[in-house]
């Protein structure tokens, strides 16, 4: 059931909260749906909903560009959403027949890409599938991060180590990039790493956290704050850590899955979203505290973003 008033975005205001939230009803594809963006406002109070054209399945990594447009990314159709503030979606495109899932702007006008699948690994017991790459017999995807100008042109590809996660065809799926633009701090969902590479030397560098020999140990999304710390989700629980790594603080959530999360541009607020249960919060990062709750729908949130 939708969290929201049907068929229209309204036009955003700073604060509000953006959810990629497919509408998931095939029943051979448990990723597969009508792709739909909700809109709260900061209190996660529904405001409206995105019918997205052009989309198969999840609505992926939502992301704001400087000039206030929406960006999301559809893997499995290798197809760009992008809707304006005025919450009207412009038409799609496609950089590439690759399972991009986020977009993030540095400030020298470029858009860097990241590629979430690697190899050829169906993400098994899901009954979801990868369609491969065109001219590739199953190879899903290359993993890589791509930088490009605004008009589409590639400028470069960067080549970085990846864990794989459970799958093991997991590649870049969630990134965030430092305010200089230089360092992008990445994981492959559900890996045990934590992992970053230097755009300017292209470069992979030391990874911050390495918990392979640790059963359990998951990264999910994580969020810059504005002094290059992060808020990791990890399943659990959110932990802020420095750009160093250096660890800050841990809150604690109720039950498992929460897989996404996003932070307000005055770094005292994380929204963060459970796969599983479909519970969408707003959290204190000063204190802990959860100061909002909604349920949006089970299995089917994939980005969160807040308009600035």
């Amino acid at each position: 059931m939708s969290s929201a008033p049907a068929d229209a975005l309204q036009p955003f205001v700073a604060g509000d909260v953006f959810v990629g939230a497919t509408l998931l009803n095939n029943p051979d594809d448990d990723h597969a749906g009508r792709g739909r963006i909700l809109q709260f406002d900061a209190d996660l109070n529904p405001k409206g909903c995105l019918w997205t054209e052009g989309t198969t399945h999840l609505v992926y990594g939502l992301n704001f560009a400087p000039d206030g447009v929406l960006w999301a990314f559809d893997p499995w159709a290798w197809q760009c959403v992008r809707v304006t503030p005025d919450g009207v979606q412009l038409p799609n495109v496609q950089f590439d027949t690759r399972t991009f899932s986020k977009a993030l702007f540095p400030d020298d006008g470029s858009i860097v890409i990241i590629e979430s699948m690697r190899g050829n690994n169906q993400p098994e017991p899901l009954t979801t599938r990868y369609t491969p790459m065109p001219g590739a017999e199953d190879q899903l995807g290359d993993g890589n991060i791509y930088r490009y100008t605004p008009d589409g042109e590639l400028l470069n590809t960067y080549v970085p180590d990846i864990h794989g996660g459970m799958s093991g065809s997991m590649a870049v799926t969630h990134a965030a990039l430092s305010k200089d633009g230089r360092y992008l701090t990445y994981v492959s969902e559900t890996g045990p790493r934590l992992m970053r590479f230097d755009l300017q030397e292209n470069r992979q560098l030391p990874d911050l956290f390495d918990l392979s020999d640790t059963p359990g140990e998951m990264f999910f999304d994580l969020a810059r704050l504005s002094d290059d710390s992060l808020v990791l989700s990890r399943g659990n629980r959110l932990e802020v850590v420095s750009f160093a790594g250096d660890a800050d603080r841990t809150i604690e959530l109720e039950g498992f899955g929460w897989a996404l999360v996003t932070a307000t541009t005055d770094d005292q607020y994380v929204y963060a979203g459970n796969w599983f249960s479909g519970q969408l919060v707003k959290v204190n990062l000063i204190n802990g505290a959860t100061e909002a709750e909604i349920k949006v729908a089970e299995k089917c949130m994939a980005g969160i973003a807040v308009y600035k």
